[in-house]
C-alpha cells in the first residue's frame, strides 16, 4: 500500500460512511430478479451493479461513528474494511463512481429489464 495516500474523507463528505451494501446475486433468473424487486421496495434500499460487474443492495443507513464534521469518531479502532475502503484499490467514490448501474426503484429495475430484452422474468400471468 502507498504511505502517501491520503483519503478526501474531509472534503467528500463521508460518503462510503453513510451506507452498508451488500453483494448479491446477478438478475439471471426469475428468483434473484424477485429479490431485487423486493428489496427495491424498502425505504432507503437501492441495488446496484458496480464496474466490476458484481451487483450490491445498498442500505443507506449512516455509521454511528460518524461525527458532525464527517470525520471518523474511532478511526484509530475503525474495522478493517474502513482501513482498506478507497486506498489502492479503487474503490474511493470522490474520484470516481462505482456505479455501472444503480437503481432506486422496483420501476427503475423493471425499465432496465424490458431494455434488455428480459420482460418475461419479473411479468408473471394470473391463473384463472
Amino acid at each position: 500500500m502507498k504511505t502517501d495516500y491520503q483519503a478526501p474523507c474531509i472534503e467528500c463528505g463521508g460518503r462510503c460512511c453513510k451506507y452498508v451494501a451488500i453483494e448479491i446475486e446477478d438478475p439471471s433468473n426469475k428468483e434473484n430478479i424477485d429479490h431485487i424487486r423486493w428489496y427495491l421496495m424498502h425505504k432507503d434500499v437501492y441495488v446496484f451493479k458496480e464496474n466490476n460487474k458484481n451487483w450490491y443492495v445498498e442500505f443507506r443507513t449512516p455509521c454511528e461513528a460518524l461525527e458532525k464534521d464527517m470525520k471518523c469518531g474511532i478511526y484509530k479502532t475503525r474495522p478493517k474494511i474502513c482501513m482498506n475502503h478507497g486506498n489502492e484499490d479503487g474503490s474511493c467514490e470522490y474520484f470516481d463512481s462505482p456505479y455501472l448501474e444503480y437503481f432506486k426503484t422496483a420501476k427503475e429495475f423493471e425499465d432496465y429489464l424490458d431494455k434488455k430484452g428480459k420482460k418475461w422474468l419479473y411479468k408473471f400471468q394470473k391463473k384463472k
